[in-house]
């Protein structure tokens, strides 16, 4: 295997990934590790930490898209607003997950397991939706098969490295399952937006099958 470094704008919308994953990770830890009857923090100067954060990660989205949409024409131009628009919203999910929990009472009520499994089950489904949608676009407008371009040319090695976190993931979720723990509530957001960092970091360093150098 190989790296080839680029100067594509792909790794801010890594970068917002990563960072996005954090947040979340914070916010179930806060969750299973406080002893106060409410669900969400209710602390002024977390939630403004919070709110920059996920400005933040709305800009580099945006950076990282917006001349990509300028210069692509024809299918690749409806093609590139359906990532743009999945990544916007992954970015996004602290803000309308805090919004639902508002609606829901979740800042006073500590909500109980099932309501948190219900979420996930929701976040995960939209995340898969998310996964597709560019592909769909693209396979609609072109109407013929194409594999997604993370799965294009991966060797047995590189397999194994681009679904290495969804493979950690689901071995957190055995363990502590089999333990009776609560640790993969809390890693496991970080780990899965590291999976979807990965696409974006391979666009951006062309991690490549073979021997030589960069």
């Amino acid at each position: 295997m190989r790296i080839r470094i680029s100067n594509n704008r792909s790794i801010l919308t890594a970068v917002a990934m990563l960072l996005t994953g954090g947040v979340l990770t914070s916010m179930c830890g806060a969750y299973f590790t406080t002893l106060t009857d409410v669900g969400f923090s209710r602390s002024r100067l977390w939630w403004e930490v919070v709110l920059n954060v996920e400005i933040l990660c709305a800009a580099l989205v945006w950076f990282s898209f917006i001349e990509r949409i300028k210069s692509a024409e024809g299918r690749r131009y409806y093609v590139r607003l359906a990532q743009c628009f999945v990544a916007m919203f992954a970015s996004l999910l602290p803000v309308w997950i805090a919004i639902a929990g508002a609606i829901l009472g979740w800042f006073t009520k500590r909500p109980d397991i099932s309501a948190i499994n219900w979420l996930i089950a929701v976040c995960l489904g939209l995340w898969a939706c998310g996964v597709a949608l560019p592909w769909v676009v693209q396979v609609s407008m072109e109407r013929s098969f194409r594999l997604p371009p993370f799965l294009k040319g991966a060797g047995p090695f590189s397999t194994a490295f681009r679904f290495s976190p969804l493979v950690l993931v689901a071995g957190l979720i055995w363990w502590q399952e089999t333990t009776g723990g609560y640790l993969h509530y809390i890693y496991a957001p970080v780990l899965l937006y590291t999976q979807g960092a990965l696409p974006y970091l391979m666009r951006s360093f062309r991690i490549v099958e073979g021997t030589g150098t960069t």
